[in-house]
């Protein structure tokens, strides 16, 4: 897919030494110019253009925040409300309890969204379960 016209589509972009493309403003513009024409996704356009996608993804805000077009979409909404049911041991002595002799009300249930439950019956048992509520949140 052939970018620009002319002398402007074999023209070698230069890089940095990070490896981020540099070009002129003016052929910026008209690349960004190019882009909104095109119809493209922004992913497959700066594959065509060789342009790494986090760079021409700047390029793109920076052009809408400079029109201003981000002024009329509507306020996001606020995030969803999630209640959590806590039940905490009733004395010091059940926090240091080996697992097998804590009571089951004593423990923490964790229902996730796809219904499997973490179950956490000793304080020993919270950075571990942290651990895995963290890697669970990051892998989605």
């Amino acid at each position: 897919m052939a970018l620009m016209d002319g002398a402007e589509a074999t023209k070698i972009l230069k890089r940095d030494a990070l490896g981020r493309v540099t070009l002129p403003r003016e052929r910026r513009e008209a690349l960004l110019d190019e882009f909104e024409r095109s119809g493209l996704p922004a992913t497959q356009f700066a594959r065509a253009a060789s342009v790494h996608y986090q760079t021409f993804a700047s390029w793109v805000q920076k052009r809408r925040h400079a029109r201003d077009e981000y002024a009329d979409l509507p306020p996001a909404a606020p995030a969803a409300l999630r209640l959590l049911e806590v039940v905490a041991a009733a004395g010091p002595e059940e926090r240091c309890a080996p697992v097998a002799a804590m009571p089951s009300a004593a423990a923490l249930e964790v229902t996730l969204p796809g219904g499997a439950k973490l179950l956490v019956a000793s304080t020993a048992q919270v950075e571990l379960a942290a651990q895995i509520l963290k890697a669970l949140h990051t892998s989605c």
